[in-house]
């Protein structure tokens, strides 16, 4: 199975996540024994955020937007339900370096699960165990 195990996330009022990329330069060798290069990200918003919370790709220009004409780089509102999937590396591993991206300050509380996929199987604890996958 080459996705990690979904992470459960909150961020509580002040907190952010600085901006970083998911995918690794060098990953062949840092994340080898998580299944190397992460090439999707899927974000799963699991609550209404009102206040505070997007999340932006500060590389990528937003389309005009009529809430916050202000605001110039993609953004996503979070919304319970909600999903947000892209690609940090292609499907040969290499790194997009436009895909740099954060977690803005949150007002309201934020609940989101995170899946990445990655290149290679991801072996335990980060992935299932064999006696899992025999299951699916």
């Amino acid at each position: 199975m080459y996705f990690e195990a979904p992470t459960v996330i909150r961020y509580e009022a002040g907190q952010v996540l600085a901006p970083h990329f998911d995918a690794n330069r060098s990953a062949k060798t840092e994340d080898a024994n998580r299944g190397g290069q992460t090439l999707a990200t899927l974000l799963l918003y699991l609550n209404d955020v009102n206040d505070g919370g997007k999340t932006r790709f500060g590389k990528l220009r937003a389309r005009e937007n009529e809430e916050d004409p202000a605001e110039t780089k993609l953004t996503v509102q979070p919304k319970a339900g909600d999903a947000l999937l892209f690609f940090p590396a292609d499907k040969d591993g290499e790194f997009n370096d436009m895909l740099e991206h954060e977690g803005c300050p949150a007002v309201d509380t934020k609940w989101i699960a995170r899946i990445w996929r990655h290149i290679d199987r991801v072996p335990p604890p980060f992935g299932l165990t064999n006696s899992a996958l025999s299951k699916l």
